[in-house]
């Protein structure tokens, strides 16, 4: 019984250090990646973890765990685009110099941001949690690493 019950225990850490390591590896951007570009210590948490950590591929939160950036890739660029309510988001501004087209998009107090890139088949899509950092500058930047890859 005993053996037993040490085989599913090890067999239950196992597949849980499998789910959070493939919850936190994204070939897009890397904590190091955000580090280097904003200036911003952070570490990934896995998705749905903690309100906002929607990212379906990284999910960013500062050294003391608030969420700082979502990244998602998505198949289709204008598909994504097109989901984002303009009631939500009114101001949309096209971006040059990141990928082959991408638009920020902000609420009308320019708190709430959200950045749709894409380059040839490859979509991300990056939504920020803090008005001023990373900064607009900064967050061009990331889509535009997460673009290289």
């Amino acid at each position: 019984m005993t053996i037993a019950l040490r085989t599913i225990f090890v067999l239950c850490v196992l597949v849980a250090s499998a789910s959070v390591a493939s919850a936190q590896q994204c070939s897009l951007l890397t904590a190091e990646d955000v580090q280097k570009i904003t200036g911003t210590q952070v570490k990934t948490v896995p998705r749905e973890s903690q309100p906002g950590a929607g990212g379906t591929c990284a999910n960013f939160v500062t050294s003391d765990g608030k969420m700082y950036l979502g990244v998602s890739e998505e198949a289709d660029y204008k598909a994504a685009v097109a989901v984002v309510p303009e009631s939500v988001y009114p101001k949309r501004d096209k971006l040059a110099d990141v990928g082959d087209e991408a638009v920020l998009m902000q609420d009308s107090t320019g708190r709430v941001r959200y950045l749709v890139a894409r380059k040839g088949k490859h979509c991300v899509v990056l939504f920020p949690f803090g008005r001023s950092n990373p900064s607009d500058e900064q967050l061009k930047r990331l889509a535009v690493s997460a673009l290289s890859h």
